[in-house]
Formats: structure tokens, C-alpha cells, sequence
């Protein structure tokens, strides 16, 4: 079991054991109460959750089988029971948080400049050379600089789009300021460890990074363009405070961002996705895919993946190139399965297959769950199906 469930369940137990000597006859009150106090400290994820569920669900089968006297298995199942019922109510409110939408300009996420692949080879050489510049297809083909030789990765993605954020609740002014305790919390993480270490690593290498957008959507013009070159960051200053051993305290940061990055937000070119859900996602591939699949939902000639009944149908190779899996296709294949298990997991997809092409595997398709549509249908131009039909329909 991992630490994080057994110290779940530690803690839900002994709160509820509290719970019940307090107020034997109305106890159940604090159930809501209890679990809003786990859920405000960050420390679980969904699947902490499911996992805590259906451990007390067994242990209170187990306490029955055993041999110890009907008072005693009373009293313990009073215990798991409204443990148990804690945790769900704790679930819920994780889902509730997990439908609140952030706004990512369309064309970062279509383009995706970071990385889930790379060679080991290629970082390395990168590493040395302390430059890398990379030529990436995919949905949409991409340019990628990066002076210090670092290729971004979903953790950047993650502190980039809570950047976005907080860009809005600023009414995407020009210039953007925060603390790197904003991030995290934008991030729905627990404060403190190497978490403000990670941030700052991602703010230098984000602070870096320029692009060319091969194929940006201008939506002012209402056609593709290509982009000059040019960074996500244009302009930064810091103020940064010490503690009394000298060592970094805190920093407040002001930054500015491409004009064509808040052309786009102002102008109405964004998706929406949950921050909340995408940081809750484990798996590099499942992160990946989720903000590539919203991304694509909500672009200009959306139509040409997304079937009359609500399917989204992809090309393989084009969501390796995105992605930049530069493995071998099956290896790649296995790669994108993984992530596509976890989604579905989470229900922010359904259900999904892929598809051959004579011996070879070519596209994935995806059926787009409840939750999903919920946190894209925000968006105006949204073709919401008439008819959600299942796999079994097909």
C-alpha cells in the first residue's frame, strides 16, 4: 500500500474514532466536515481516494469473517463504515475542484513546446552543449529553442498554464506578477519540500525558451500563419528575500508574455482545461494526451478530428510527433496506451481503441466522457455531439 493511502486512513480513522466518543448519536453531522479538512491539505490524489475506498470495504468484509465478539464487530464496522464514507464524500469534493477551468492559449497547447520524449542521447548532447534546438511535427509543426539546452516537460507545461492563470485573474495585463507560492497553489499542491526549488528550476528554463509556431491560428485574420521566432517570456524582474542563513526565502516575480500568446487570450483563441485534474494525472503520456485531446477540441478545423458522433479520431503518428516519442512505433504505441488507461481511470475520457492499417496500428479514437465535455462546452464554438454513442455502436 502506498504511504500516502496507509496515511489516509490513519488519519480518517483517528478523527472518526474522536468523532464518536465526542457524539455517539449525532456523529454522522461531521462526516462533510472531516472531509473538507482532508481535502483542503493537498496531500491525496484521486486515486488515494479509490484506493482507501475499497481497502475499508475489505477490511470490514474481513471483520466479519473473523472470530472476535458481535459487539467488537459492531463497533469496528461503525469505524470503517464512516471512514468510508468520509473518503467518498472527500472524492467528491476532489471531483467538484477538478471542474474548475483555467484558460491555456489553443495554439501552446496544439503546438506543444514540451516534451514527453527526447532521447537520452539527444538530452545529453543537449546538456553539453548548453543549446538545443529541435525541428517537431505533429498536429502542428513547431521550432524549439532553448539556451541553456533544456527540453521542457510536463511539469513546465504544468507551471506555464498556472502562469495563464494567474494572467487571467489579472485581466491579462501587461505584465504579470506572483509568487512562486501562487504556482502551487494554482497547482492545488501541498506547500512545501523541493516545491519552490521546482518552480524556480522551471521558471529559468520556461524564461529561455522561443519558438516558431508553424502553424499558429491567427484568430484576428482568422487563418494559419507562422510565426517569427520568438519567446514565451519576452521580459522578467525578481525580487527575491533571504532568511537570516542567507538562503533564498521567497521571490515575488514580474514577468511579460509574447504578444502573441495574449493576442490570442484576448481575442478569444483559448481552451479550457482543469489545472487541478491535469496536475492529479501521474502518468507523463496521460498528462500529454489530455491537454493535447482539449487543445484539439477547441482549435480551428476541429471538425477534421472529431467524427459526427463525437468520437475523436487521431493519427498515431501524429500524436508521436507532437508528443516527440522518437522510440520504435510499438514502443511508442505502448507508451500512449498507458496514458490513455489512466485517463480513463480518472473519466476524463470514456472509453478508447486503435485501430490497424493492414499490419500496422494508425489511429487512436476516443470517446469523450461526461466529465470532459463538461469542462470543454465552456467554449462557445464547441460542437457539442448530438448523441454520445459508446464503442459497442460502432
Amino acid at each position: 500500500m502506498k504511504k500516502s493511502v496507509s496515511e489516509l486512513l490513519e488519519t480518517v480513522k483517528k478523527d472518526v474514532k474522536e468523532m464518536i466518543n465526542n457524539n455517539p448519536y449525532g456523529y454522522s453531522e461531521g462526516i462533510s466536515d472531516i472531509a473538507m479538512k482532508i481535502e483542503k491539505t493537498r496531500r491525496y490524489l484521486t486515486k488515494d481516494y479509490e484506493t482507501g475506498i475499497n481497502h475499508l470495504t475489505n477490511e470490514e468484509l474481513d471483520l466479519y469473517k473473523s472470530s472476535i465478539s458481535d459487539d467488537a464487530k459492531q463497533q469496528g464496522s461503525q469505524i470503517l463504515d464512516t471512514s468510508r464514507k468520509i473518503i467518498e464524500k472527500a472524492k467528491e469534493y476532489r471531483r467538484e475542484s477538478n471542474k474548475k477551468t483555467n484558460k491555456v492559449e489553443t495554439n501552446i497547447l496544439t503546438h506543444a513546446p514540451y516534451f514527453l520524449g527526447g532521447t537520452k542521447k539527444r538530452k545529453e548532447q543537449a546538456k553539453k552543449e548548453g543549446y538545443i534546438k529541435i525541428n517537431k511535427k505533429g498536429i502542428h509543426d513547431l521550432t524549439y529553442e532553448n539556451k541553456l539546452g533544456h527540453m521542457l516537460t510536463m511539469n513546465d507545461a504544468k507551471t506555464l498554464f498556472a502562469l495563464f492563470s494567474i494572467w487571467e485573474d489579472q485581466n491579462y495585463g501587461e505584465w504579470v506578477t506572483f509568487t512562486e507560492y501562487q504556482i502551487i497553489d494554482k497547482l492545488n499542491l501541498q506547500v512545501g519540500g523541493s516545491r519552490y526549488q521546482t518552480v524556480r528550476n522551471s521558471l529559468e528554463k520556461l524564461r529561455n525558451t522561443s519558438v516558431v509556431m508553424q502553424d499558429a491560428y491567427d484568430i484576428e485574420i482568422g487563418k494559419r500563419v507562422q510565426t517569427e521566432r520568438f519567446d514565451l517570456i519576452i521580459a522578467d524582474s525578481s525580487i527575491v528575500d533571504f532568511n537570516k542563513a542567507g538562503d533564498v526565502q521567497s521571490k515575488q516575480y514580474k514577468i511579460q508574455f509574447s504578444p502573441y500568446i495574449g493576442k490570442s487570450f484576448k481575442k478569444g483563441y483559448y481552451t479550457f482545461i482543469s489545472i487541478a485534474a491535469f496536475n492529479e494525472l501521474e502518468v507523463g503520456s496521460a498528462q500529454a494526451l489530455y491537454v493535447l485531446l482539449s487543445g484539439m477540441t477547441s482549435m480551428e478545423k476541429r471538425n477534421k478530428y472529431i467524427r459526427p458522433d463525437g468520437m475523436l479520431e487521431i493519427s498515431l503518428q501524429y500524436i508521436y510527433d507532437t508528443l516527440f516519442l522518437e522510440g520504435e512505433n510499438f514502443r511508442n504505441k505502448i507508451t500512449i496506451e498507458k496514458g490513455c488507461e489512466e485517463l480513463k481511470s480518472m473519466d476524463i475520457i470514456r472509453d478508447f481503441k486503435f485501430t490497424k492499417k493492414g499490419r500496422s496500428y494508425d489511429k487512436l479514437i476516443v470517446e469523450q466522457s461526461d466529465w470532459l465535455i463538461d469542462v470543454l462546452k465552456n467554449k462557445k464554438e464547441f460542437p457539442m455531439h448530438q448523441e454520445q454513442l459508446t464503442f459497442s455502436d460502432i
